[in-house]
């Protein structure tokens, strides 16, 4: 695709989205699994522990036995359900290692689950409240990066970064800064990206694009960020034509469903 014509595509698509009223943006990202799932966990742990579970589990989701909001999420959810209120991060271990012990990758995700449990960012996230979350939120992100030896920018960073930002949204905290982290490339993403008429990107290419997005819709819709994006890309990007439309007409939005139609030309 040539230049102007990603150009154009950024600025089309922009103006869809930034149609979409804020508290629809925000119902969308209530009907992300790690919402829905986890959300009772929230005010019988407290925050503290809650944050550091939705980061522990989103760090190890991927290569999963099936969809993640059918194979992982209410597995674990089913899980913890039948457990006790967790009184150390190492609870969180032993309620947790028996779902790993079981996966794809097993060795490697429990090898994940300890490392960053047994962290000192893990036990700061332990003891924190909201507040001091949301104003070390881009610190926080550096440091689980090389808590797990990872780029920041890698897929199951984001992505629990991602976690991280819902955890403080469900307890009504909006003052962090997510825009410096990139969209979690994923098939889902990349498959609507493909869609668009862009093959052959690379995931640089695809964050870079999406940062471009987020950029305009911003200069509409100050309040959304890349949580509210990304939720809402995942939940469609694999989705046929009835399935999209249904989508958009449950969100009393068929005129976006009906434009990104015809964009992607379902």
């Amino acid at each position: 695709m040539k230049m102007f014509e990603r150009d154009n595509l950024i600025i089309e698509l922009s103006q869809i989205f930034s149609k979409i009223p804020l508290n629809t943006w925000n119902e969308i990202v209530k009907n992300e699994p790690e919402w829905y799932n986890m959300e009772e966990f929230l005010f019988s742990y407290g925050f503290g522990p809650f944050s550091v579970l939705m980061i522990t589990v989103g760090l190890n989701d991927y290569q999963l036995k099936g969809k993640a909001e059918l194979a992982y999420w209410p597995k674990i959810k089913e899980i913890l359900k039948n457990k006790p209120i967790p009184s150390f991060r190492n609870d969180l271990y032993n309620f947790l290692v028996e779902f790993y012990e079981n996966e794809r990758l097993h060795n490697k995700k429990i090898e994940r689950l300890k490392k960053f449990l047994n962290s000192e960012l893990s036990l700061k996230l332990w003891n924190s409240n909201p507040k001091q979350i949301s104003e070390e939120f881009l610190s926080i992100w550096e440091e689980l990066a090389i808590v797990m030896e990872q780029n920041k920018k890698d897929k199951t960073i984001v992505f629990a970064m991602k976690c991280l930002g819902i955890s403080l949204l469900m307890v009504k905290e909006y003052g962090f800064d997510f825009s410096p982290i990139p969209i979690p490339v994923d098939f889902r993403i990349r498959k609507f990206t493909q869609q668009l008429g862009l093959e052959n990107l690379s995931d640089d290419d695809i964050r870079n694009l999406w940062k471009e997005i987020l950029k305009k819709i911003k200069e509409i819709k100050a309040e959304v960020n890349m949580i509210h994006l990304d939720s809402l890309i995942w939940q469609i990007g694999a989705l046929n034509r009835i399935e999209f439309e249904n989508y958009f007409k449950n969100l009393c939005l068929e005129e976006v469903g009906n434009e990104l139609i015809n964009l992607l030309k379902l």
